[in-house]
């Protein structure tokens, strides 16, 4: 008992030591959780914390490593650190499918999404984006709403990629949607800037200008200047196209002055100023200004891509057309020519990347369909299996119950003749010990016949055992040997400094008199109580040892009660064997 104790004060001891220690890891989680919201600086300071402890890793419990792995992908994701495989971050999916929160289910599918998007797998990004918006619950209120915001936003720019506009344009309305809710004004109006581009691709140069005046006038209310400006530097080229000059020189002077992007101590950079001095020098050479020259040649300075320097030399093709310099416009009318022809096979292997992207998205989308039409049919197989083995165990315990109710009808019924025919028997022997007494002819054949009464009694009382013997009612000691008394009765014998206690005995009683109520006429209104205990242990064969330990008595004292006990219910002497015989006869 005290080594047990001892014992049970360790484990209490290590489970206590453990609980702290996993709960200084949760607190550090946390820490660097909270703080990679803040910016991409600030969540690769919040990975550096989560490394000082990745040592520590195999001391920390089961859901403490999901917990670590899943908020170190997110810092690696808001830190703009590329992925570089699938694998960890499969199995963290796999561990909040089966334990987690819907907004880790969530963030976990939105990660594996961001980690295909670095492996250049669309249709498997685009996948993991649609499971992610699947696991939330948007009538929660603990919902993510930013995160989903960041989910749609993702969505969009991909669809954008793969030319398909419309997907965009819905991805990028629901991020905008849910960024409101989650009261984030910034994310929200940069949600409502993306269709700027999405109605540019689509040709629809009257809403670029509306959406962009829009998100430029909501930035400014938000207080966010700087993106107001750059805001009004995507309407320039719609309203250029639109001949609507005096509005893209005010633009410009806005975006030049307040972008950001201008100034010679900025830190930005604006990555495409070829395309942005091609249409500057556009506007002046419109609104004939001698500066188109200037910016013509700053947009050639600047062209890298072929499409840039296409833009360039078709800019300087304009320009010696509107100055009559004929030589000059055959000479970069060809430039253009060749650059547009680059440009667009440039644009033609990209427009394959894209179809195939496409069709690689569709095929997933078909193979994710199959699978889940596997999954449905081995979930309904499952279930009508199930089903099957629940039916036939209700129909088995039902057999059961209706085949013990039988039977024990049968046990009254046999016990009801066979105390009959004992009962029968008991006053014929009576009659025939008074008459026995009379010295007389007349009744020696009145004796002679109450001998033949008490004979055919006996055959009667034999035909019944008989009857009832080759019935059902067999396999009585084989329910005693299976009931849960019994199998507590043989672990005692096997450990024996344990006993039976109070709740044991009357379960012992109950199990044997509701299969043999004779039991309770024969034996338990006759018997004391020790006795009694003693008949329903030699029933079910306990052996005399186990039968004193149990009780508490010699075996010594356990065989002579059988005797005694012999001897008032049989009428006769025997052997504490013959006692055990008589007991196990009873059915």
């Amino acid at each position: 008992m005290n080594k047990a104790r001892v014992i049970l004060i360790y484990m209490l001891i290590f489970m206590s030591l453990s609980s702290c220690s996993n709960r200084k890891y949760e607190q550090t989680i946390t820490r660097a959780d909270n703080l990679m919201e803040l910016s991409q600086d600030s969540a690769r300071s919040a990975l550096a914390i989560l490394d000082s402890i990745r040592p520590d890793l195999s001391k920390m419990g089961k859901s403490t490593q999901m917990r670590y792995q899943l908020v170190y992908a997110k810092g690696m994701n808001k830190g703009y650190v590329d992925f570089t495989t699938d694998s960890l971050m499969k199995e963290i999916v796999d561990y909040y499918d089966n334990h987690g929160t819907c907004q880790q289910q969530m963030l976990a599918h939105y990660l594996l999404g961001c980690v295909y998007r670095d492996l250049g797998d669309s249709p498997a990004s685009l996948s993991c984006y649609n499971d992610a918006v699947e696991k939330v619950d948007t009538t929660s209120s603990d919902c993510d709403y930013k995160l989903l915001t960041r989910v749609y936003e993702q969505q969009g720019a991909l669809f954008l990629s793969q030319s398909m506009p419309q997907n965009a344009l819905s991805a990028y309305q629901k991020a905008e949607k849910y960024a409101w809710i989650a009261k984030d004004t910034l994310s929200a109006v940069l949600s409502y800037e993306h269709l700027g581009n999405i109605y540019e691709y689509m040709d629809n140069m009257n809403k670029v200008i509306e959406v962009y005046e829009n998100a430029s006038r909501r930035y400014r209310q938000y207080g966010y200047p700087v993106q107001a400006a750059r805001a009004l530097g995507g309407a320039i080229q719609a309203l250029i196209l639109t001949k609507q000059y005096a509005k893209a020189k005010k633009y410009m002077d806005v975006f030049e002055a307040e972008s950001g992007y201008f100034q010679k101590d900025s830190c930005y950079s604006y990555i495409n100023y070829s395309h942005y001095y091609y249409l500057k020098g556009l506007y002046c050479l419109e609104s004939h200004s001698d500066s188109a020259k200037y910016w013509f040649t700053k947009c050639q300075e600047f062209a890298k891509t072929n499409n840039n320097k296409s833009f360039s030399a078709y800019a300087w093709y304009l320009y010696y057309i509107k100055h009559q310099q004929m030589d000059s416009v055959a000479k970069y009318s060809e430039q253009a020519f060749a650059y547009n022809d680059s440009a667009n096979l440039d644009m033609e292997r990209d427009l394959m990347q894209k179809m195939q992207a496409i069709y690689d998205y569709d095929r997933w989308k078909n193979v994710a369909h199959n699978e889940e039409i596997k999954a449905t049919r081995a979930n309904l197989t499952l279930l009508v299996s199930i089903l099957v083995s629940v039916s036939v165990i209700i129909i088995g315990i039902l057999t059961f119950l209706v085949y013990r109710k039988k039977r024990k009808l049968e046990l009254q019924e046999k016990e009801e003749q066979e105390n009959q025919i004992r009962q029968q028997i008991y006053n014929t022997k009576q009659e025939l010990e008074l008459l026995r007494t009379v010295n007389d002819r007349k009744i020696a054949d009145v004796i002679k016949e109450k001998e033949q009464t008490i004979n055919k009694l006996k055959e009667d009382l034999k035909d019944i055992r008989d009857k009832y013997s080759n019935s059902s009612l067999s396999d009585v000691d084989i329910l005693l040997k299976e009931s849960s008394i019994y199998k507590r009765i043989k672990y005692l014998e096997l450990h024996p400094k344990e006993t039976m206690r109070e709740n044991d005995w009357i379960e012992l009683e109950e199990t044997i008199e509701q299969l043999i109520p004779s039991f309770i006429p024969l034996l338990k209104n006759r018997l004391n109580v020790i006795a009694y205990r003693i008949c329903l242990l030699v029933k079910l064969e306990i052996s005399t040892s186990s039968i004193a330990i149990l009780l508490g008595l010699s075996s010594s004292a356990i065989s002579k009660k059988r005797k005694v006990m012999l001897e008032k219910l049989c009428g006769r002497s025997g052997k504490p064997k013959d006692f055990d015989e008589y007991i196990r006869q009873i059915e």
